[in-house]
């Protein structure tokens, strides 16, 4: 079985607290879906991030001098609950363990990009500069719906600040060079040269039933403690946060193998402003699951279209619910996958067609709660248009 695996923590260290004996840790992730957002301190918007115009071409080297000092160390220091493998009826002990990630710094003020699943749950954070030093650091925010985190390390001096210039995966097309820089297994700044793979993936939410969209899949190496260190183009600014691999096996601790994602810039810039606004991030919301109908899939169940989406789950309260669209009431297996059918055809949102989920979800995630959208869907076979008053979650 192949397992997307987050690239984002090393577990280098545990401690059972309370005196029970140590345990290593290898877990490739911190964190649950279920973990609830989390504000340390808000700190206030001081200074813009930082982004940069287009310069000429550098290669890796280049690159590596210029922006290495912008990527720090991020130490996570959680308290985790285990129970005895051997003996379910013993109680369970706390443990306390590090996890190792990575980060960069993206103003003069002292705030980091990470991603959430690093920090997470955390009871300490730190971070360590290139230029020297380990400070303690605030989580500001994060959110688990795209996967990002903001910190801030109040007492580290300018001089270790070397914010990095931020893009945006528009500025990149398959074939492209780019390189990671970050920490894996704990190597610290390490950097690794690949290409673009890949635009306009889907990968993995903390958050279940969700998704992130327009993710960039990539062939440099990245592996365990990787995670929330930047992925740079050619011009030296920073497309993305590296965030997971795919593997060949279903192991957690499987390195790479050519297939890594990252969060693309362009939702982690708007996810840090509002955190740093306001401590959280607010997502628009639709409130459906569902499934991408294609050629073969309107075949097999007979559909009038053979692009859009087909509800699988309509989630009870959510705007779909209220403007009345159907999921699906029965379940059928089509090409080794079991899906939802019989519920509503969504096949263009505004007038726009929607060929693939994330040209809905992207165009939901483009306007605000709030705004008043037409979606036209097909039900049983008879085209309407049913209108939508989007809603607001937090991340």
């Amino acid at each position: 079985m192949t397992a997307y695996v987050r690239q984002g923590v090393l577990m280098v260290a545990a401690a059972a607290v309370g005196g029970a004996s140590a345990v290593a840790l290898g877990r490739a992730g911190v964190g649950s879906a279920s973990t609830t957002t989390t504000v340390r301190r808000v700190a206030a918007v001081h200074a813009p991030i930082n982004v940069s115009s287009t310069t000429s071409a550098l290669n890796a080297a280049q690159i590596y001098r210029r922006d290495a000092a912008g990527v720090v160390v991020v130490n996570a220091t959680m308290v985790r609950t285990v129970a005895d493998p051997l003996d379910p009826f013993a109680p369970s002990r706390k443990e306390r363990a590090r996890a190792l990630g990575s980060g960069f710094v993206i103003d003069h003020r002292g705030h980091i990009l990470t991603n959430a699943h690093v920090v997470a749950g955390a009871r300490t954070v730190t971070v360590g500069f290139r230029k020297g030093g380990t400070y303690k650091a605030d989580v500001v925010g994060v959110d688990l719906i795209d996967d990002v985190a903001v910190l801030d390390v109040p007492t580290a001096p300018s001089s270790a600040l070397d914010p990095l210039p931020l893009g945006s995966v528009r500025s990149v097309q398959v074939g492209d060079p780019v390189v990671a820089i970050g920490n894996p297994l704990g190597e610290y700044r390490s950097i690794t040269e690949g290409i673009v793979s890949a635009k306009a993936r889907q990968i993995n939410s903390l958050k279940p039933g969700y998704k992130i969209y327009n993710a960039i899949q990539t062939d440099a190496a990245i592996n365990h403690g990787n995670s929330g260190g930047p992925l740079i183009d050619r011009y030296g600014q920073v497309v993305g946060i590296t965030n997971q691999i795919l593997t060949g096996t279903n192991n957690p601790t499987s390195g790479n193998i050519g297939i890594g994602f990252a969060v693309p810039i362009d939702i982690a810039r708007n996810v840090a402003r509002q955190i740093m606004r306001s401590g959280r991030a607010v997502h628009t919301y639709l409130g459906i699951e569902g499934t991408q109908v294609t050629a073969s899939l309107a075949h097999v169940l007979n559909l009038p279209v053979s692009t859009g989406v087909l509800v699988g789950k309509v989630r009870p309260g959510s705007p779909a619910a209220h403007a009345g669209l159907r999921g699906g009431s029965a379940t059928a297996t089509i090409d080794g996958r079991t899906l939802t059918v019989g519920g509503d055809v969504i096949v263009s949102i505004d007038s726009h067609r929607i060929v693939h989920f994330s040209d809905l979800a992207q165009a939901v995630a483009g306007m605000k709660p709030g705004a008043h959208v037409s979606l036209v869907i097909i039900r049983k076979g008879t085209r309407m248009t049913v209108p939508v008053t989007l809603g607001a979650q937090s991340g």
